[in-house]
C-alpha cells in the first residue's frame, strides 16, 4: 500500500514539476555561486599584476630620470668652468663670467637629457645659491626647502641621496649631496607625474601616493600595489568594489535565492497540486466516466477558481449535449471531445503557470503594481479563451488580442527585448480560426527564438486571397539546422513518426486541428535559416462571403 502512495506521488505532475525544477534551477545557482567566486578571485588578481606592471613602468621611468639628474650633478664637479668659479674668493667679474657659462653649460646639458626638473649649487663661502630650473611656474614651491637646506643652514638632518619633501600641498623629489661645505642637488615634481598616472587609470575610485618606504598594509577592501627604485616607491591603492562591486552584490542575491527557494518549495508543491493539479484531475476523471460509459455523470464539486468553474460547467453542458446527439455522430464527437481534452491538458501547463507565478511574485517584490495587473489580466483572459466550449472556432481578431497581451507579459519578463508587428488585411480580422492556433507559434518563437542580449522581432502577416487564408509567423531568433528542420517537416508530412510525445506533439497537434476543421487542402510549411529566421507558413481555404462578412461586422 505504500508503495502504491509513494508511487502515485512519484508519478505525479506537480512532483515531476518540483523535482525538474530542483534538478535544474538548484544545481545552476550553486555552480552560479562558485563561478562567481573564481571570476572574482581572476579579476582582482588579473588586475593587480595589471597595476604592478603599470607602477613598475612608471617606477622604472622615475629611476631613469634619478640617475640621469645624478650622472649630469657629478659632471658637472669636475666642470672647469665650475671649478674656477669655486676657487674665486669673492664675488667679482671673474665668479659672474664663470657662473654665467656654468649656467648656460648646465642649462644645455639638462635640456637633452630626460633628468630633473632643475638643479641647485650652493657656493658656501660666498653665500651663493645657483639654482636652474626648466619650469618656474610648476617649481616655485621647491626654492623655500632649498633655501632652508643651504643659504639659511637649516639642518636637513643629514639627509642625503633622493628624499620625498611636503612643500605647500605639493610633493617633490629632492636629491641632496655635500662635498666639503659646498651643497648641491636636484628635484623632480612629482605633482605632475602623479596627475599623469591618474589619468591614464581607467578607474573610479582610487588613489597614487610616492613614499620612501614600500606599503606592506594588507587591507580587504582594497587591492595595493607598490614599486620602487633607490628607496623611493610608487604606491597605488584601488578599492575592490570598483572591479567586485557588481559582481559580489550579484553573488548575495543569488545565495539568497538559493534558500529561498528552497524554503519555497514544500508550500509551492502544496499550491500548485491545490490551484492547478487536483481541479485539473477532477477534469480528467470525468472525462474517463463519459469514455467508460457513464453519460449521467456530472462534475458537482465547486471550483478553487473562475476559469475551472467555467471548465466545470463546459464540461458537465458537453455531457449533455453528448447524451442527445444521434447515434451516427456519436462517434465523431467524442473523437472531437477527446481532441478538445487534449489541447486543454496542452494549454494548462504547469511549468507554464509556474514561471508566470515567479514572475508575479518577483514583481510583487518590486512593487511593479501596473505590471502585475497586466500579467493577471492576461492570465485570466488566457484560461477563459482556452476553456471556453461556446464555439470550435473564434474570431482572429480574439487570437490577435491574447497574442498581444501574451507579448505584453513576455517583454515584462525579458526586459522587453521582444517585440511584435502585425501586418494583418482587415479580411482576416473576422477569419474564425481554432483556438491558440496562432497564439501557439508566437509562443514557439518566444520558447526557441530568444537569445540573451539580442531584440527578439515577431512579425505576423495575415493575408486573404482567392479564398485562401495565409498567416506568416516570423521570427529573428536562433532558427534551426538543416538536419532539424528536415525532421521537423517529414513529422509534419507523416513521412516519420514521433518518437517521444512531448516532442512536437503542439506542432503536429496544430495539423491535425487544421484539416479536422478546414480539410486536406491546409498545410503548414516551416522554413529556418540557422541563427537567422525562423517562419511558420499557415494557410487553408476559407469562405468569407459578403453576407457573412456584413453581419459580423454588426453582430460582433
Amino acid at each position: 500500500m505504500t508503495y502504491k502512495i509513494m508511487r502515485r506521488i512519484i508519478d505525479s505532475i506537480s512532483t515531476k514539476v518540483i523535482l525538474m525544477i530542483l534538478i535544474l534551477v538548484l544545481p545552476l545557482n550553486l555552480i552560479a555561486i562558485i563561478q562567481a567566486n573564481i571570476i572574482i578571485g581572476t579579476m582582482e588578481e588579473q588586475t593587480r599584476k595589471s597595476l604592478q606592471s603599470f607602477a613598475e613602468t612608471y617606477i622604472a621611468q622615475v629611476g631613469v630620470r634619478m640617475a640621469n639628474a645624478q650622472s649630469l650633478l657629478y659632471y658637472f664637479l669636475s666642470d672647469s668652468d665650475f671649478i674656477i668659479m669655486k676657487l674665486q674668493e669673492e664675488n667679482t667679474y671673474v665668479y659672474q663670467s664663470m657662473k654665467y657659462k656654468f649656467v648656460n653649460r648646465l642649462k644645455n646639458m639638462a635640456s637633452m637629457t630626460d633628468s630633473a626638473d632643475g638643479y641647485f649649487y650652493y657656493i658656501k663661502k660666498l653665500n651663493d645659491l645657483i639654482i636652474y630650473d626648466n619650469n618656474p611656474s610648476e617649481s616655485k614651491h621647491v626654492y623655500q626647502l632649498i633655501r632652508n637646506f643651504t643659504t639659511e643652514q637649516s639642518d636637513y638632518g643629514g639627509k642625503t641621496g633622493w628624499h620625498i619633501y611636503q612643500s605647500n600641498e605639493h610633493q617633490y623629489l629632492l636629491f641632496i649631496a655635500k662635498m666639503k661645505d659646498d651643497i648641491y642637488g636636484g628635484w623632480i615634481n612629482l605633482d605632475p607625474l602623479k596627475a599623469k598616472i591618474e589619468k591614464e587609470l581607467d578607474y573610479s575610485d582610487f588613489s597614487v601616493s610616492f613614499s620612501e618606504e614600500k606599503e606592506d598594509l594588507i587591507d580587504k577592501e582594497t587591492i595595493i600595489v607598490s614599486s620602487g627604485t633607490k628607496g623611493i616607491y610608487l604606491n597605488i591603492y584601488l578599492n575592490r568594489a570598483v572591479i567586485t562591486g557588481k559582481i559580489s552584490v550579484y553573488q548575495k542575491v543569488l545565495q539568497i535565492m538559493v534558500f529561498l527557494y528552497l524554503a519555497l518549495v514544500p508550500a509551492l508543491y502544496v499550491f500548485l497540486r491545490f490551484l492547478l493539479i487536483l481541479p485539473l484531475k477532477k477534469i480528467n476523471y470525468a472525462h474517463r466516466q463519459i469514455q467508460s460509459g457513464n453519460q449521467n455523470y456530472r462534475i458537482v464539486e465547486k471550483a478553487n477558481s473562475v476559469e475551472y468553474r467555467e471548465a466545470y460547467q463546459s464540461f458537465n453542458q458537453m455531457a449533455d449535449n453528448l447524451k442527445s446527439l444521434k447515434l451516427e455522430n456519436y462517434e465523431k464527437e467524442i473523437a472531437k471531445q477527446k481532441m478538445e481534452l487534449r489541447n486543454l491538458q496542452l494549454q494548462i501547463r504547469p511549468h507554464f503557470l509556474l514561471n508566470t507565478f515567479n514572475l508575479i511574485y518577483t514583481l510583487a517584490q518590486r512593487k511593479e503594481i501596473a505590471a502585475i495587473q497586466d500579467i493577471i489580466i492576461y492570465l485570466s483572459d488566457y484560461f477563459r479563451y482556452i476553456i471556453r466550449h461556446d464555439s470550435e472556432l473564434e474570431l482572429f481578431r480574439n487570437e490577435l488580442k491574447l497574442i498581444e497581451g501574451y507579448i505584453k507579459m513576455v517583454s515584462i519578463r525579458y526586459s522587453g527585448n521582444i517585440e511584435l508587428n502585425c501586418e494583418i488585411e482587415p479580411q482576416v480580422m473576422y477569419v474564425r480560426v481554432p483556438p491558440l492556433l496562432i497564439h501557439n507559434f508566437v509562443e514557439n518563437s518566444v520558447k526557441h527564438g530568444f537569445k540573451q542580449g539580442k531584440i527578439l522581432y515577431i512579425s505576423i502577416i495575415g493575408k486573404y486571397e482567392d479564398n485562401m487564408v495565409t498567416f506568416y509567423i516570423k521570427d529573428n531568433g536562433i532558427g534551426m539546422d538543416e538536419t532539424k528542420l528536415e525532421k521537423i517537416r517529414k513529422l509534419l508530412s507523416g513521412d516519420i513518426e514521433i518518437c517521444n510525445l512531448n516532442s512536437h506533439i503542439g506542432l503536429l497537434n496544430s495539423m491535425k486541428r487544421l484539416k479536422y476543421y478546414y480539410g486536406e487542402e491546409a498545410n503548414i510549411e516551416i522554413f529556418s535559416k540557422y541563427g537567422e529566421i525562423t517562419c511558420v507558413k499557415v494557410q487553408f481555404p476559407y469562405s468569407l462571403e459578403v453576407e457573412v462578412y456584413d453581419e459580423t461586422i454588426n453582430g460582433q
